[in-house]
């Protein structure tokens, strides 16, 4: 992701190790391997040690996402060290790039830096440590052993990444395990955190929503600007459910938008009726600024990211009109829902969900209001904003 190297001022650097920890789901393995493709694309020669899986259907899996290491092992910029299947079988199996004895943990080192040396690989993959530390009876040994294995690999100037579950490693065991590398980065629950780095790193909240897709791990708010992305990621389930990615959705009406609308002024009065709706789009943005904010690095910039998405789901057009340190002014056409020769704004909730939004990116107060709607005969919907004077945050 373009983000995250943002965030870590320009990617990875050099011969410093990089720990993915994640869960059962293995995000953070994909993850990992998106990384070694993006790797090999550059240039840099790669080698794998794969202890979780047979190399074959290693590359099935990937292959779904997208990441085909063909071409780089055919011409030799990309090997693949077998650890899987001497692990569990009854009897030790010799083949080209096999691993005679892959418990055998200083035999098994020995192989991976010689491949390193001979081939002149740039970068070590291994997927991953949570296998072999799961068949040791030595633990402590193993992670004694595997800190000496990627600190050596440091010194080199050669570079590990290396995929760990956490939630199969012991607490002290994982600690101690992550001693060896200078980026520690967290992959699981649709977040990316970056959890170590030798460097100040340029998210103020320390993670990235993402969305895992048939491309692999990608940024979450970059995947729905466009129509084409938000039917790809609509699945309905046996149980009646439709989901867009991980989160329940269900397609509304704008006749039955319209309605509550009406219903909420009818039942509370224009004044009450107007503050719950302001309050209700306040309430349903909440995070919603803090998450723009690790994503895009102006205000401008993020709020046309946020017009984009608002287009691309259907809520009708929006337009900057002026946006300085304490006014934003904002224009729409065509917002859902639509209402003909109504008595008051209809839209109130854009205006709290934007001012909500407002207030998380920058950190200070800010009010908005609807102050022109088309649903009152106007020829267009005015939103503005204004920062809350004297409430500036030190």
């Amino acid at each position: 992701m373009e983000r995250l190297d943002e965030a870590l001022g320009g990617g990875f650097k050099r011969g410093l190790n990089v720990a993915i920890v994640g869960s059962f789901e293995e995000d953070n393995l994909l993850f990992m391997h998106q990384i070694a493709y993006a790797l090999l694309k550059q240039g840099l020669r790669v080698l794998v040690a794969e202890f979780r899986q047979d190399p074959a259907i290693l590359r099935d899996w990937l292959s779904y996402y997208g990441i085909d290491y063909g071409e780089y092992l055919e011409k030799g910029q990309a090997k693949i060290l077998d650890g899987f299947t001497n692990l569990y079988a009854p009897q030790s199996k010799s083949g080209k790039d096999v691993i005679p004895n892959p418990r055998d943990l200083g035999i098994t080192v020995g192989i991976i830096r010689n491949e390193l040396s001979t081939g002149d690989y740039d970068v070590l993959i291994i997927d991953d440590l949570t296998v072999l530390y799961s068949l040791q009876a030595d633990r402590d040994a193993y992670t004694r052993i595997i800190i000496r294995l990627v600190n050596s690999i440091k010194g080199l100037n050669e570079q590990v990444f290396a995929g760990v579950n956490s939630e199969v490693l012991e607490k002290g065991d994982l600690a101690k395990l992550l001693l060896g590398f200078e980026y520690v980065l967290e992959v699981k629950e649709g977040k990316i955190k970056i959890l170590r780095s030798p460097y100040p790193v340029g998210l103020p909240t320390k993670y990235l929503p993402y969305k895992k897709t048939e491309r692999g791990i990608e940024d979450l708010w970059e995947s729905y600007y466009t129509l084409k992305d938000i039917k790809e990621n609509l699945t309905l389930d046996e149980e009646g459910n439709l989901w867009s990615g991980s989160s329940r959705v269900q397609i509304i009406s704008e006749e039955s938008e319209a309605s509550l609308v009406e219903f909420v002024y009818q039942y509370l009065g224009p004044g009450e009726g107007k503050k719950f709706l302001y309050l209700w789009g306040r309430y349903e943005f909440r995070g919603a600024g803090a998450t723009y904010r690790n994503i895009h690095a102006t205000l401008r910039e993020t709020l046309e990211r946020f017009i984009k998405g608002t287009e691309a789901s259907g809520g009708g057009k929006l337009d900057i009109v002026q946006i300085s340190d304490d006014i934003i002014i904002l224009r729409g056409k065509n917002l859902f829902p639509r209402l003909r020769s109504f008595q008051y704004p209809a839209h109130v909730n854009y205006a709290g969900e934007i001012a909500q939004f407002l207030e998380e990116y920058t950190g200070d107060p800010w009010e908005g209001e609807e102050v022109h709607c088309q649903a009152q005969g106007y020829e267009y919907c005015e939103f503005v904003f204004k920062r809350k004077s004297g409430e500036r945050e030190a």
